[in-house]
């Protein structure tokens, strides 16, 4: 079981608690700090999708479909379905002249409410177009168009292009193919399992772009300047990863994934961290990953006043009443292990 992460109190009761693992670790793949087990073993989940990102720059995908900051930054979105979302999909599909019909990634209604409300006030129902995964998969696309790969079974883990990945992630987060732990995730792609120390390395190389080849760091700044760039495409509206790559300049890269992953990294320090929450809460690892960047003193306070919300989530009533709040509980362990 793991270390408690977050108690949300309502009043003078602890009425939930969350627990999880956490590890800080620089490029080299040092353990620095760490929560619970570092070493827990977990999916990635879409906290891959910036380091999957790194195949379309390193292809000379990107240049070679004229794939601007805005589009970059979409290929490494969980994002809302908002109107700049669908937007620079769309223009990714366009400029590599595919049409949305050959997304694999299934369809859900937008997550930003406004944007959900419209479509179902055109009398619309969402296609694969306003999957959070969108962008990813118009890359991936993208991808094989430009290696001259097919199209129609590029999810498959056995594809050109799902083995390129496994090899750029394998190489980030300094673990070989074989050691991952590999399933299906939501959009239907390889998702990745390794300990949590692996997931923090992958993102404090993306970070610093050391310790890989000359190719993958290229690659990795130009990724990291996206995502900084247009931190909104990355994830949407009111949302904690938006605020992080927002409001703290090019000092961070922050990308959460399903079912209570988060990872992040702080480009100052070379560290990169990630969080698993056990019950799945994304809002507890978030909030818990915002802790450990408070207590390692990477956030000024006008960083923190403005992460406030993400950090100490309010619990409200339906009338909207503020009847308690969500906290982090626990302190950052040293080590060299």
């Amino acid at each position: 079981m793991g270390n408690v992460l977050m108690q949300a109190r309502r009043n003078e009761l602890i009425e939930t608690i969350h627990r999880g693992n956490a590890a800080v670790v620089d490029s080299s793949g040092r353990i620095h700090h760490y929560v619970g087990d570092p070493h827990g073993v977990t999916y990635m989940r879409s906290a891959a999708k910036p380091l999957q990102a790194l195949a379309v720059v390193e292809t000379e995908t990107a240049d070679a479909f004229g794939l601007d900051e805005r589009e970059l930054a979409v290929a490494c979105a969980s994002h809302a379905g908002q109107p700049e979302h669908l937007e620079a999909v769309r223009s990714i599909l366009k400029k590599i002249g595919l049409n949305e019909a050959l997304l694999q990634c299934g369809s859900h209604p937008p997550g930003h409410r406004p944007s959900r409300e419209a479509l179902y006030r055109e009398g619309a129902e969402p296609t694969e177009v306003h999957s959070n995964c969108s962008g990813k998969h118009s890359t991936m696309l993208a991808v094989c168009s430009h290696m001259g790969w097919s199209i129609e079974d590029y999810r498959e883990k056995d594809h050109p292009l799902q083995q390129m990945l496994l090899g750029i992630i394998s190489q980030l987060c300094g673990i070989e193919v074989g050691d991952m732990v590999l399933g299906v995730d939501g959009c239907g792609v390889v998702v990745h399992g390794m300990p949590l120390a692996n997931m923090a390395l992958g993102y404090a190389r993306l970070a610093t772009a050391e310790h890989i080849s000359e190719e993958l760091a290229g690659a990795a700044e130009v990724i990291y300047q996206a995502m900084n760039a247009h931190p909104i495409m990355v994830s949407g509206q009111g949302r904690v990863t938006t605020a992080i790559n927002d409001l703290c300049g090019e000092r961070f890269v922050a990308k959460g994934g399903a079912a209570g992953v988060y990872c992040m990294a702080c480009r100052e320090s070379g560290l990169g961290v990630a969080v698993k929450a056990e019950d799945g809460s994304g809002q507890a690892a978030s909030a818990a990953a915002l802790e450990i960047g408070f207590q390692l003193g990477w956030f000024t306070e006008s960083d923190r006043e403005k992460l406030q919300e993400f950090h100490q989530i309010p619990i409200k009533n339906v009338p909207g009443d503020a009847v308690g709040a969500m906290k982090p509980a626990f302190e950052l362990k040293s080590t060299r292990i």
